[in-house]
This record gives structure tokens, C-alpha cells and sequence, in this order.
């Protein structure tokens, strides 16, 4: 798993999405991520949401099922609730291509 972490965005060449700087906030940048369209973020919470984008773009889409271990899902888990989200609704988001 690989991202880019700059001052005004985060990628990664596994997934489509992508967090960019949106603007501030008492001191600090709020961050949009692309499979949380209208939700302003934490930079920490931007890192949280791409590193779930980053490790769902490394499953191929016709895997089965056990790729998903305990180990996957323990991972996800921890990001997803950073974002106040279950790993399972976070992993429902990040499969949908990014708006536009």
C-alpha cells in the first residue's frame, strides 16, 4: 500500500479517489475526500479515508470473499472509526467510482 501524502493532497495509484486541501479552520486544513462527497475533514481523518480507499483498491473486484480476513477488517475497522463509520459501510463507499 502505497500513498503520496503532500501538503495539499493524498493519493495513491491503487484507487480512484483521491484528498485534497478544501480549505481552513481554526489553524488547520480541512480536507475533502472523494468517496465522502460534502464532508470536511481533519487532515488525520483524510489519511484515515485514503488509507481504507488505498487498501480496497488492492483487493481485484472478482476476489472472493476470504480476502477479507479478520486482519483486513481489523485494519479497516480502526480507520473507519476515525471517520465515525463502520469498516463495512467505509468499504461500501470506497467501492463506488468517484463523482465526475
Amino acid at each position: 500500500m502505497t500513498l503520496t501524502v503532500t501538503d495539499r493532497l493524498i493519493r495513491s495509484p491503487d484507487t480512484p479517489h483521491q484528498a485534497e486541501v478544501i480549505g481552513q479552520a481554526e489553524d488547520a486544513d480541512l480536507w475533502a475526500v472523494s468517496w465522502l462527497p460534502g464532508k470536511a475533514l481533519t487532515r488525520r481523518q483524510a489519511l484515515a479515508a485514503m488509507e481504507i480507499a488505498d487498501a480496497v483498491g488492492w483487493i481485484p473486484a472478482e476476489c472472493d470473499a476470504e480476502v477479507y480476513d479478520d486482519e483486513f477488517w481489523s485494519r479497516v475497522d480502526v480507520w473507519a472509526a476515525e471517520l465515525g463509520l463502520s469498516g463495512r459501510d467505509a468499504v461500501a463507499r470506497v467501492s463506488e467510482a468517484p463523482a465526475g
